[in-house]
C-alpha cells in the first residue's frame, strides 16, 4: 500500500506549512482567551447542529444557515482572535483545495482553462493555477465532455 505511505508523507508535509501552523496557532490563541473560547464554543455548537441537520434531512434550512453566518460575522467583529482564526481557516481551505485539485488532475488528467465553464476574465487566472499544479511537467489532458458539464448551473446570460 505505497499510496498510504505517500498519503502519510503528504499529511506530514502539510502539517509543516504556514497555513496549517497558522490555523493551529490561531486556535490555540482562542483557547487561551476565556471570552473568545466561550464564544467560539457557541459557534461550533451551532455549526455542529447545522451539519447534523444536513446529514439527517439533506436540506439545511436557509434561516439556520443565515443565523450561523450572522453569528460568525458578529463574533469576528467582537473577537479579534476569532477573526484571525477564520482568516487562517480560509488560508488552510485554499491550500487543501489546491492539494485536492492536484490529486484529481494527477488521476484524471489536466484540463485546459479554456475547457472549464468559467467566465473569460477568470480563464487566465485558472490557467496559472493549472500550470502551477502541473509543475511544468506535461500531463495527460483531461477530456471534458458535455455530459460532464450537466448539472452545472450557469447564469442565463453566461458566455464562456
Amino acid at each position: 500500500m505505497n499510496y498510504i505511505i505517500k498519503a502519510r508523507e503528504l499529511g506530514e508535509a502539510l502539517s509543516q506549512t504556514t497555513e496549517v501552523q497558522g490555523l493551529k496557532a490561531a486556535e490555540a490563541a482562542i483557547m487561551a482567551d476565556p471570552k473568545s473560547k466561550e464564544a467560539f464554543a457557541q459557534y461550533q455548537e451551532k455549526e455542529r447542529g447545522l451539519v447534523t441537520t444536513q446529514m439527517i434531512s439533506k436540506v439545511v434550512p436557509e434561516k439556520e444557515s443565515l443565523a450561523l453566518l450572522d453569528l460568525k460575522v458578529r463574533l469576528m467583529n467582537k473577537h479579534p482572535l476569532i477573526k484571525a482564526y477564520f482568516v487562517q481557516q480560509q488560508n488552510y481551505e485554499k491550500l487543501m483545495a489546491m492539494v485536492n485539485l492536484t490529486l484529481t488532475t494527477a488521476m484524471h488528467g489536466m484540463p485546459s482553462a479554456n475547457d472549464l465553464p468559467i467566465p473569460e476574465e477568470f480563464k487566465g487566472m485558472a490557467q496559472q493555477i493549472l500550470d502551477k499544479i502541473g509543475g511544468g511537467n506535461p500531463m495527460e489532458k483531461m477530456q471534458i465532455t458535455p455530459e460532464m458539464l450537466k448539472g452545472i448551473k450557469l447564469p442565463p446570460d453566461f458566455k464562456s
